[in-house]
């Protein structure tokens, strides 16, 4: 009885906490990791296959074929993000042209993706941690920024309302 009265009132909490915005921009999210691992598995095992992976340059070892690899992939998951993000989660919120909130997106999700990359280039050379992992890990660390990027400056409505609170 007690942990169903918790659990109602954790959950409670957790819808106050998780927006529908929210959730439908966790949900896109998802989507372009799935297509930004995918891309990167296709460029990294397959485009780029045959590649020599390791040049060592007066910085260390740099692997070219991952680091291509890793840019395309993120560049394509931006877009698909943008897209969703545009057509679903921001749908009410479309006051800015087309052309400026893909201008946006794309520019303020370099906050994102160089997150991502760092950690792709630098945890799996220099730590040994599978590349996927270290991609993931980056995702990750990178989705505050972009929640933060999207709802305050791409979809931010033009005129916010007041708060009743607020003179």
């Amino acid at each position: 009885m007690l942990f169903m009265a918790w659990n109602r009132s954790a959950m409670k909490q957790l819808e106050r906490w998780l927006s529908p915005e929210l959730v439908k921009f966790l949900v896109v999210g998802g989507i372009s990791y799935l297509v930004n691992q995918a891309a990167l598995v296709l460029m990294y095992e397959w485009i780029f296959a045959g590649v020599t992976r390791a040049r060592h340059t007066s910085l260390g070892t740099v692997n070219l074929a991952l680091l291509v690899s890793s840019i395309v992939a993120v560049e394509i998951a931006i877009i698909a993000r943008f897209l969703l993000n545009d057509g679903w989660t921001f749908r009410h919120r479309r006051e800015k042209p087309f052309v400026h909130r893909f201008v946006q997106s794309n520019f303020g999700s370099f906050g994102s993706p160089l997150i991502a990359l760092c950690a792709v280039n630098i945890l799996t050379p220099v730590f040994g941690i599978n590349y996927l992992v270290s991609n993931s890990i980056g995702i990750v660390l990178g989705m505050a920024w972009n929640w933060g990027w999207s709802t305050r400056v791409v979809w931010r409505p033009l005129e916010e309302p007041t708060s009743p609170h607020r003179p």
